[in-house]
């Protein structure tokens, strides 16, 4: 109700110059966020950038999908708005179409939040869509294996192993799926595993054993390199790997440093405009 309220406010104020003005669409691109700097700087920023760039005719925002780093961020006196926050600006601003492109992984709990605020605002605007995420069809999985893939030798006894986040849902199959893929391409030498869902540390481990591998390489299948690489992937991963003998290294990579990766979701952009 609070949300109702706050729109018609807002609407009212902004009456008069709205008709004067002749508003195009919108595209707003939600990231779950960080509150590191750096990273954003590396990632977030870039993406919303070349999506800028990309589709010069569409009026371009962002958002952050997760409360906790948008509260560390207002302590460093940074402010990101929420997707709903976000929409209702714009509709106050009088733009009455909006893509939504969110760049989350999975179809997870994140996704969801984005397309329920969508939905939840929906009547308010001429058309509102909403893009999906990084890995949602099978030819978005493929695509991300061959970019990861790409350039990635191994020697005899070693092992790649990518590190998503995961959940407790049916999406976090998604991750096992990849995992399937690559060994029915013959990269039995790459795993795939998450920190919270499955596979997860013990599964993973007992591929590595399985395969005879002696040196491992953990790689974040995460947008961003932040609290989850260097606390769960460097640090209880890298541990227990070690503690069963394994020379582990850790790439501290966020997959939105990697351009490929970026333009899969300017391709689900430009799939939402194709509609």
């Amino acid at each position: 109700m609070k949300h109702l309220f706050f729109l018609l406010t807002l609407l009212c104020a902004n009456l008069f110059s709205l008709q004067a003005q002749n508003k195009t669409a919108a595209l707003l691109i939600t990231h779950y966020g960080s509150s590191d700097a750096e990273t954003r700087t590396r990632t977030l920023d870039v993406i919303t950038r070349e999506a800028q760039a990309a589709f010069p005719h569409l009026e371009v925002r962002e958002a952050y999908i997760s409360p906790i780093v948008r509260k560390r961020m207002a302590r460093q006196g940074v402010h990101k708005d929420s997707p709903l926050e976000a929409l209702l600006k714009l509709r106050a601003e009088g733009f009455d179409t909006v893509y939504v492109q969110s760049t989350t992984l999975i179809e997870g709990g994140e996704m969801a939040s984005v397309r329920h605020d969508a939905a939840s605002v929906s009547q308010f605007f001429r058309k509102i869509e909403v893009g999906n995420p990084l890995l949602y069809s099978t030819a978005d999985c493929r695509k991300v294996i061959s970019i990861l893939t790409d350039n990635q030798p191994t020697g005899q006894n070693e092992a790649i192993v990518y590190i998503g986040h995961g959940n407790q849902l049916p999406s976090t199959a998604t991750y096992a799926m990849l995992d399937y893929m690559l060994k029915a391409d013959g990269k039995n030498h790459i795993h795939v595993s998450t920190i919270e869902g499955y596979p997860d540390l013990t599964a993973t481990t007992r591929q590595l054993k399985a395969s005879q591998a002696r040196k491992v390489t953990l790689v974040p299948l995460l947008l961003v390199c932040g609290n989850h690489t260097k606390e769960d992937i460097a640090g209880t991963w890298k541990d227990a790997l070690e503690k069963e003998g394994y020379t582990v290294s850790v790439l501290m990579r966020g997959l939105g440093e990697l351009r490929p990766i970026r333009s899969i979701f300017l391709e689900h952009i430009a799939d939402m405009l194709a509609d």
